[in-house]
């Protein structure tokens, strides 16, 4: 099937009927790649306005054609045009891990590449998402093409600005940025990492938890682990040893894991038992785990008891340049100022200026380490304010704002790697309002910190081990 090339920057294939493992194959033909190669494209979409039934197996060849186009064209990949029930299955399909990107329309994909900028400065785009990194990296790309986003953090807010139509260029919902950013499997709240656990659970919990994400959630400052088990059955001695050691290992960098929600008829108590002289403590539900003293007692800190240290290596030192590029450029973007490079020296961490924020982020696979964004406040709420959607003083809001956009700097950096053939997976960001417990989580580490200036703010970047 030959696709259609809107304004020399999106092609996309429009299928009719059924997109089933019948057909599917048939869509993108490797005569259609080659055309392709030479049209100068941004973004190949296949949309779904004709399709009345599709399935997986159809998604997933069609998919794997899209794939090696990204691969070899450096190209947006994607689908378009659906409803929501489409929508929906998508994400059923993928168990939520969708790598590719979804447009509502065919026009909303248009804002997201070089085909429709904006012509003034007041033309306006509502964004919606119920995700708020999809909301974050939605809102940065669409100021980036010169509109105005408009960032709503709840479906009631959006319904209600949605129906003045008259007053946005593009209204952006049920919209997703896959390969342009990065998911994010787990959620934060404050110093907690909580996982989400589901049905029975056996020795394959061993399989499905990435030990080294969590790992490396340590070494950024968590301490405090919360796996959410109200959807869990019950689990058996496999699955508690694996519980068991994961605490003992973790009670050596100051960590604690808690499991809340669990059905404790269907528990065996012998089980419980073990858990808890492991360290494991047991909550009825998410409440009452965060205001337990013990709990609130952990919640500010962020120092992770170091039981070896680490140096840089030459081939992560050699990859600085990737990492400090994508976040000088979306700081300047986002701040409307240039950024003044001042120096860089291999050091342990030294803070510039006064009422400091930070926030880290670590990565792993063929290069690992830690980058740290510290920055005075008020140029926290000067390069957050897209993300929040409005000024704000809320200490607690400009810091999930500055995990939002130390992530979204992490996911650009690890597109751009991946480009060269660098293949790395990144942990939540963890943000610190207290300087004195970033300086102890980096305590006692050489890294590499690049100084700059933004006008009259000092901003470090830190890439340690």
């Amino acid at each position: 099937m030959r696709p259609v090339i809107k304004k020399q920057k999106i092609a996309f294939f429009s299928p009719q009927g059924f997109l089933d493992g019948n057909n599917a194959s048939q869509l993108i033909t490797v005569q259609d790649m080659q055309a392709l190669k030479s049209s100068n494209v941004s973004m190949v979409l296949v949309s779904m306005k004709k399709v009345i039934f599709f399935n997986k197996n159809g998604i997933s060849i069609v998919l794997d054609a899209l794939t090696k186009m990204h691969k070899e064209m450096k190209v947006i990949i994607g689908f378009c045009d659906y409803n929501r029930k489409q929508y929906d299955a998508f994400f059923k399909f993928f168990e939520g891990d969708v790598s590719f990107s979804l447009f509502k329309t065919l026009d909303i994909a248009m804002l997201f590449t070089g085909g429709n900028e904006a012509k003034g400065e007041e033309e306006s785009v509502l964004i919606y998402n119920d995700d708020a990194t999809q909301r974050s990296m939605q809102a940065i790309e669409i100021f980036d093409r010169g509109y105005n986003p408009v960032v709503v953090q709840t479906l009631d807010d959006f319904t209600a600005r949605a129906e003045d139509k008259e007053k946005f260029v593009e209204i952006v919902d049920r919209t997703y940025l896959g390969l342009m950013g990065n998911r994010i499997a787990a959620k934060t709240r404050g110093n907690c990492v909580i996982y989400y656990l589901k049905g029975f659970l056996d020795g394959s919990v061993t399989e499905q938890f990435d030990v080294m994400y969590h790992q490396n959630s340590l070494k950024v400052g968590f301490q405090l682990f919360m796996f959410d088990a109200t959807r869990v059955s019950s689990l058996n001695i496999h699955a508690a040893n694996f519980f068991s050691k994961l605490s003992t290992a973790g009670a050596e960098h100051g960590a604690l894991i808690a499991i809340v929600g669990l059905d404790m008829e269907r528990t065996p108590r012998a089980f419980v038992d073990e858990l808890e002289d492991a360290g494991i403590m047991f909550f009825e539900n998410e409440t009452d785990f965060f205001t337990d003293e013990i709990v609130q007692s952990m919640s500010g800190g962020g120092a992770a008891v170091k039981k070896e240290k680490h140096k840089l290596t030459k081939p992560v030192v050699a990859r600085l340049p990737v990492l400090v590029s994508s976040t000088m450029d979306t700081l300047q973007m986002m701040t409307s100022m240039m950024a003044l490079k001042e120096d860089m020296k291999i050091q342990p961490f030294e803070p510039r200026g006064n009422d400091l924020m930070a926030s880290s982020i670590a990565f792993y696979g063929d290069i690992e380490g830690m980058v740290t964004l510290v920055m005075p406040r008020e140029m926290v709420q000067k390069s957050c304010t897209l993300l929040i959607g409005e000024e704000s003083d809320d200490t607690n809001v400009l810091a999930d704002a500055l995990s939002e956009l130390v992530n979204i700097v992490a996911g650009k950096s690890k597109t751009q790697l991946q480009e060269q053939g660098v293949n790395i997976n990144i942990t939540l960001p963890r943000s610190y309002v207290s300087i004195d417990d970033l300086h102890a989580t980096l305590e006692g580490m050489q890294g590499v910190q690049v100084n700059f200036s933004f006008e009259d703010y000092p901003f470090t970047f830190y890439l340690s081990p």
